[in-house]
């Protein structure tokens, strides 16, 4: 408890429930590794207060600023799931808790213990790491970055990765993306360990945080497989580097081909389940799975990494929303294993589905203009144009034909760079509805047919040039 003070799909790549581990360690001292804010963050004093006496029964509440539960308006919840099953909520202190400040450390009790149960069970981590429930995991990832990194400090990232997290976090925080290189398969630890070496050469302050995003990875959708996830653990341990773990499309994995929704099976080891150093921050969101709007996920870490996001978060936020976290336990609650497995299978089968609309869609339309890898997790079609230097030279020419992609560039960990050339582009298959997506591929199919039309006129120009100057001489 925090103190107050490839090719192949995933099940092939990756399945069962974890077991191998790391070969050796070297156990991480986070001290070594926080900020200078890091450093100084301590739990708020009248946070401290208010939280320690929480569960008292016999002592006299004059010390928190918290209203009376008899003044909130809300008496009773009702849930009407899809399903047909509904949520009563009529119990008064579960009422009165969901209208309150959440006063707990880690989040709701009850929710905060479901999340460890869940982890335990789904990772099987193998060190002291904890649980906190957070605000989703865009913020939990700030306050980690926060924690870790000075402006100036260089951040080890995939040479593409979320956007948000570029102009959110890393430019206006003034860390320095180091681009390690991604194929079908994930990360390249070749790459990775190449980047490591040259930065290191350079005298500079050696990279000591990596974030990466390994399963449906946004923007590319690749999965990294666990051959190299084992590498990867492994050179970032002998070269003591904090991974982030930031995990959202985990439970959306799927196969293209013939076979089951996985559920819980087989969804493959996390870098938290070969953890032997517990060095990795694993961020897991119930937006992709359950309700983004909801606003609620939970970290696991080290309980010295977990208690500086601890004191962080309530800080920033008071801690998350008591409201949605009694409804996110109360769903949960009512449903049970089971009929969570069930809607994640849902989930799941609904976004094999829309991969499998698009990836049809686009190797009837597209194999002329573009280069690409089947999705296997996640909601994101990574494609490489053909005859096009950079996707913003026809950004115009697709917003004519009522076509929106995410030009590549966007995604770069650079940031936008109107200097560099980038031929990709991402398409999401999870927003539009079944119909749109066979339209959105044809229409991009059209703008790239003009493209390469245009491409093809000017080189048969060049070589008619070149034939006629030959012919001269």
């Amino acid at each position: 408890m925090v103190q107050v003070g490839g090719s192949a799909d995933a099940a092939s790549l990756d399945s069962g429930r974890p077991v191998k581990r790391a070969k050796h360690t070297h156990a991480i001292n986070f001290a070594k590794h926080f900020s200078e804010e890091g450093r100084l963050r301590q739990y708020p004093s009248l946070r401290k207060i208010i939280c320690q006496f929480t569960d008292s029964v016999d002592a006299v509440p004059m010390h928190g600023g918290l209203p009376p539960s008899d003044s909130f308006p809300i008496s009773s919840l009702l849930l009407r799931l899809k399903d047909g099953q509904a949520v009563d909520l009529t119990n008064e202190q579960k009422v009165a808790s969901a209208q309150q400040y959440c006063t707990t450390v880690q989040g709701y009790p009850a929710l905060h213990s479901w999340c460890e149960t869940h982890t335990k069970t789904m990772h099987n981590p193998p060190g002291r790491q904890e649980v906190l429930i957070t605000n989703g995991s865009n913020h939990a990832l700030e306050m980690v970055c926060e924690l870790l990194l000075e402006r100036g400090d260089y951040v080890l990232a995939e040479e593409y990765t979320y956007p948000s997290v570029i102009e959110s976090v890393i430019i206006p925080k003034g860390y320095k993306p180091l681009g390690v290189k991604l194929d079908q398969n994930g990360i390249r630890p070749e790459s990775l360990l190449e980047v490591i070496k040259e930065h290191k050469e350079s005298g500079r302050r050696p990279p000591h945080v990596f974030y990466t995003v390994p399963t449906g990875q946004n923007p590319t959708g690749t999965v990294t497989t666990l051959e190299r996830k084992q590498r990867i653990y492994e050179i970032c341990s002998e070269n003591d580097i904090v991974i982030i773990e930031d995990d959202p499309y985990y439970y959306l994995q799927y196969s293209l081909g013939p076979g089951e929704a996985f559920g819980f099976e087989g969804l493959g080891q996390t870098y938290l389940s070969l953890d032997v150093d517990e060095r990795v921050v694993r961020l897991d969101s119930f937006s992709k799975f359950l309700a983004p709007g909801m606003r609620l996920g939970w970290v696991t870490a080290h309980p010295d990494m977990l208690q500086k996001i601890c004191f962080a978060l309530h800080a920033s936020t008071m801690g998350p929303c008591s409201f949605t976290q009694v409804v996110m336990y109360e769903l949960l609650d009512a449903w049970g294993r089971e009929s969570l497995i069930s809607h994640v299978k849902k989930m799941q089968t609904d976004y094999k589905n829309r991969a499998a609309i698009v990836q049809e869609a686009a190797e009837k339309q597209l194999a002329k203009y573009a280069e690409w890898h089947a999705p296997r997790a996640g909601m994101f079609l990574w494609l490489k144009l053909k005859h096009v230097e950079d996707s913003m030279d026809i950004f115009e020419e697709l917003k004519e034909a009522k076509v929106v992609v995410v030009p590549g560039t966007i995604a770069h960990c650079g940031g936008p760079d109107p200097s560099r050339r980038c031929p990709f582009v991402r398409l999401s298959f999870s927003t539009a509805t079944i119909p749109q997506l066979e339209v959105g591929i044809s229409r991009l199919a059209e703008v790239l047919k003009k493209v390469s039309q245009q491409h093809n006129h000017v080189q048969e120009e060049v070589n008619n040039e070149i034939t006629s100057a030959t012919t001269m001489f």
